[in-house]
């Protein structure tokens, strides 16, 4: 939606300084009057980028956004946020739950399509992040249902 909007707002522009500013004020306005408002579920699906971080040795991973936006990221704007996986089965052996089920299929394959839920060793430079106790480590990967997701969601600020 973002990138649509820079090709048909910002690359048409003769002002381009404004239209970046229209930009930043699309996607803010976006986020906190139509989402903050709305009584539905909201899910934001994009895509991550992982980019090395030479100063601190690691390699951090975030949703790419441009203009002024990039400095925070969009995923401020959200309390929960769960990244989509594809993690090797015998690497899921420690996190069962009734939230992770792998089927005679995926254990055959060798693999699961995943929602991470919480950050791990191995991804503690993502911006995975959810309230204080809304999962548990055990649910630190889980179906990747996102039916599943929001009634767990839910029935946590029930």
């Amino acid at each position: 939606m973002m990138d649509m909007f820079e090709s048909v707002h910002v690359l048409t522009s003769a002002n381009t300084m404004a239209a970046w500013g229209a930009y930043n004020q699309f996607f803010k306005l976006l986020m906190q009057d139509k989402v903050a408002r709305s009584t539905k579920n909201v899910i934001i699906l994009a895509h991550t980028l992982a980019t090395y971080n030479e100063a601190d040795l690691v390699v951090e991973t975030k949703v790419p956004v441009k203009g002024a936006l990039k400095n925070q990221g969009m995923e401020a704007y959200f309390s929960c946020v769960v990244a989509a996986k594809k993690i090797a089965i015998k690497d899921l052996k420690d996190y069962g739950s009734e939230m992770l089920e792998i089927t005679p299929e995926e254990e055959a394959l060798g693999f699961k399509y995943v929602f991470q839920t919480k950050l791990t060793k191995a991804t503690v430079n993502e911006r995975i992040r959810s309230p204080m106790g809304l999962f548990t480590t055990k649910q630190t990967f889980i179906d990747n249902d996102a039916q599943k997701l929001l009634e767990h969601i839910r029935s946590y600020y029930a």
